[in-house]
């Protein structure tokens, strides 16, 4: 599921990059909200099964990395952003592209 949860970011950021028409637009906002939905439930989830003694602080330190790069993302989003705003696009489908390729060569749920 969180790499169902990857393939739909970057397709969606891909086609948020190339979109023309309003109800390309609002399609993809419909698909984001798809992402979105699995990628809350499906890391929490994940991370819990990661660390069953360790649950609490587990999450905790999740949410505090995710918090903390929020600010230097969102800040490298806007200045992309200013300059086109499908390289801000390009750039979160190359990422979740890059994230998708890391979980399934590492694939943590089998290195326990």
């Amino acid at each position: 599921m969180i790499m169902l949860g990857y393939v739909t970011l970057a397709l969606t950021s891909l086609g948020f990059a190339f979109a023309t028409a309003k109800w390309q637009v609002l399609v993809l906002f419909v698909l984001y909200g798809f992402f979105y939905a699995i990628d809350e439930a499906q890391n929490k989830a994940f991370i819990a099964d990661m660390q069953p003694e360790r649950r609490a602080s587990a999450m905790g330190l999740y949410n505090l990395v995710t918090g903390v790069v929020y600010l230097p993302a969102s800040l490298i989003a806007g200045a992309l952003w200013l300059l086109n705003p499908a390289s801000a696009f390009l750039l979160a489908a190359a990422l979740a592209l890059l994230a998708l390729g890391m979980f399934a060569v590492m694939r943590p749920d089998r290195q326990r």
